[in-house]
């Protein structure tokens, strides 16, 4: 069995966990013959020198189109595994694809310029035509590629991701911080919904005076910075960009629990290792994370921010509440490990390249 994986996009957050766990542990099963395509000055994954094919060009790139073709000419029958539903034009390998989420085509309000959502459609109908088996991480995302984009859906496999096992086994830390805080971890992206977060803390504030929110994926924006300046939060407000597994543990350690108000997830990290940590969490139930995170978590309406902040007053009233959501969230997370996925997707892989 034949198989290249596109591993470009191993140091992103959400595709690149994924890349770095389900495609160490294919590599790792030794059932393949297997290419790594690898950007150059990103990681690695573990596996011998003549493996890897060096790109320069990342994702979304023009050039990715010319480039990964011709450095692939030679391996024609290798199936070639994209990461994400954007892959180059003019490969003529056969086609596996990952759709995480229809994010762009459920909110393309969030998305400018327009045409970037209408490439997003260009390309997936591509991997309709094109794919002979469509992974994806949640049965939401399933619905949607079926319902919005006429996939059939007997092409498509849903996996559940795993979590990291370092997230339940790193010994327990003491906080990095000397005041109470709460844990949001994501990015500024318009349907994360930090806006509502924001407001949320504003009403609780006074309330709880030594009480702070960290935000951690979240780079030095400077129009982020001057709203937390309108707003009167940049003291109250601790911003951290994107960690290493072992920091964000640190933080997640720390915190009293974890909020995320996120409008639409196609399966949602955060609140899985938040869980992982016995943190309680306060989400959305927007796109798959009710159905990620069955009733394990507290859930609000994200239009509401006052809702929002009633949540979290609950959580932080209520030791016992708190406590309980901890350990159902907890076992529940037990569930998601990376070696179950491994080993689902492998039964699948076997039957496909044969």
């Amino acid at each position: 069995m034949n198989i290249i994986l596109d591993s470009r996009k191993i140091e992103d957050y959400g595709i690149g966990v994924y890349c770095r766990h389900l495609f160490q542990g294919l590599v790792d099963s030794s059932f393949f013959d297997y290419r790594i395509i690898h950007l150059r000055k990103t990681g690695y994954l573990n596996a011998p020198d003549e493996s890897f094919i060096e790109a320069s060009f990342k994702n979304y790139d023009l050039r990715e189109h010319l480039e990964v073709p011709i450095k692939l000419r030679k391996l024609k029958d290798f199936h070639y595994f994209s990461p994400h539903y954007v892959f180059p034009l003019f490969l003529k390998n056969r086609l596996i694809v990952t759709v995480h989420d229809l994010i762009h085509f459920k909110f393309p309000h969030f998305f400018k310029p327009a045409v970037k959502v209408e490439l997003g459609k260009f390309f997936l109908n591509r991997v309709k035509r094109r794919a002979e088996v469509v992974f994806v991480g949640s049965e939401t995302t399933r619905n949607d590629l079926v319902d919005m984009f006429r996939f059939d859906g007997n092409l498509i496999h849903v996996i559940y991701y795993g979590i990291s096992s370092l997230f339940f086994n790193k010994p327990r830390n003491h906080s990095p911080f000397k005041f109470p805080y709460l844990i949001y971890m994501g990015s500024l992206k318009p349907h994360k919904n930090l806006g509502t977060l924001l407001k949320a803390f504003l009403l609780i504030k006074n309330q709880y005076s030594d009480l702070r929110l960290l935000l951690v994926g979240i780079q030095q924006d400077k129009a982020f910075l001057k709203t937390l300046q309108d707003l009167k939060l940049t003291e109250r407000v601790v911003i951290k960009e994107y960690q290493s597994e072992e920091t964000l543990i640190h933080y997640i350690d720390g915190a009293e629990f974890l909020v995320f108000p996120s409008f639409y997830e196609g399966f949602g990290f955060p609140p899985l290792e938040a869980m992982a940590r016995k943190k309680a969490v306060v989400s959305s139930p927007g796109g798959s994370l009710r159905e990620i995170l069955g009733e394990n978590a507290l859930f609000f309406n994200p239009e509401s921010y006052e809702e929002l902040s009633e949540k979290i007053t609950l959580f932080l009233e209520d030791d016992e509440l708190r406590k309980t959501y901890q350990e159902k969230g907890y076992h529940h997370s037990l569930s998601f490990q990376w070696e179950k996925t491994v080993n689902m997707y492998l039964a699948v892989l076997k039957e496909v390249i044969s």
